[in-house]
């Protein structure tokens, strides 16, 4: 009996981990970014693009991420518009913020060639960023911010 029990229990925990959203939490990797940077070349972070929780789940369009962010990246002095893009050939990703005010941004393809592209306005504080993919495969992407 025991065995059927923790049987059931490791499905139902293993359940809900496929059914989970993304967690607001630090993400794996941190950067500073200062508003005085961003009239310089664009900032790259490589990432593995794609994960385990399935967005469709959580109310977006689709897409496969990690439940925790891939990166947190706090901002210093912003004030306005910035952009979020991913580079990664022949993979079709998403791209999922959360920024310091707590609003919730998605994208898909509106970067055009399966790439996804948001223009968040962004205030001083930590954005957390997943990037992940549409059909739930793994690939080396980008995550490009100008």
């Amino acid at each position: 009996m025991k065995k059927f029990l923790l049987t059931i229990g490791l499905f139902l925990a293993s359940f809900q981990i496929a059914n989970a959203c993304p967690v607001i939490s630090e993400g794996a990797e941190i950067n500073r970014i200062y508003a005085s940077e961003m009239q310089e070349d664009p900032f790259y972070f490589p990432v593995v693009a794609g994960g385990q929780v399935n967005l469709a789940n959580c109310g977006f369009a689709g897409g496969w991420v990690v439940p925790n962010p891939d990166f947190s990246l706090y901002m210093y002095d912003f004030n306005g518009p910035v952009q979020f893009s991913v580079s990664s050939p022949g993979c079709d990703t998403v791209l999922l913020l959360n920024a310091p005010d707590g609003s919730w941004y998605y994208d898909d393809d509106s970067s055009g060639d399966l790439m996804p592209w948001i223009e968040a306005y962004v205030g001083d504080g930590r954005m957390d960023v997943w990037v992940g993919t549409f059909g739930g495969d793994y690939c080396d992407a980008s995550l490009v911010v100008y």
